[in-house]
């Protein structure tokens, strides 16, 4: 099953990684969790599928 793991570092910065894992959701959150990027990395979020993550600075124009 394909899922999108949404993992946030030390600083409170999020990331995103799609991951293939078990249908077992408990299995799966423990398997994307040690295959993370970034060690240090904790998983808060794991959604069924690949989703298309946008954060407010990918969708409104802060510039000015």
């Amino acid at each position: 099953m394909i899922y999108t793991a949404v993992f946030q570092d030390s600083k409170g910065a999020f990331m995103f990684e799609t991951h293939v894992g078990s249908h077992d959701r408990s299995r799966a959150w423990q398997e994307i969790y040690e295959k993370r990027e970034d060690v240090h990395a904790c998983l808060v979020l794991l959604i069924d599928g690949q989703a298309n993550v946008n954060m407010f600075n990918d969708v409104v124009d802060t510039s000015g």
